[in-house]
């Protein structure tokens, strides 16, 4: 799964348990972004995401 595709889905699953899903291109470093849903905030890596990876962000994120 690509790193947009990803973002896509948690700010659809976000707005559904009645968030918003924050994204910081600009925050990150090398390719990297900062997504933030309410107090959380985790890192997301350009490119390719692994499914174990995406278990940990979604875990840091509270989905």
């Amino acid at each position: 799964m690509k790193r947009e595709q990803l973002i896509r889905q948690l700010s659809k699953e976000a707005r559904a348990a009645g968030g918003q899903l924050g994204v910081d291109m600009a925050r990150g470093k090398g390719g990297h972004c900062v997504v933030r849903l309410g107090g959380r905030f985790s890192i997301i890596k350009s490119g390719e995401i692994t499914p174990l990876m995406e278990k940990v962000i979604r875990k840091q994120l509270g989905l």
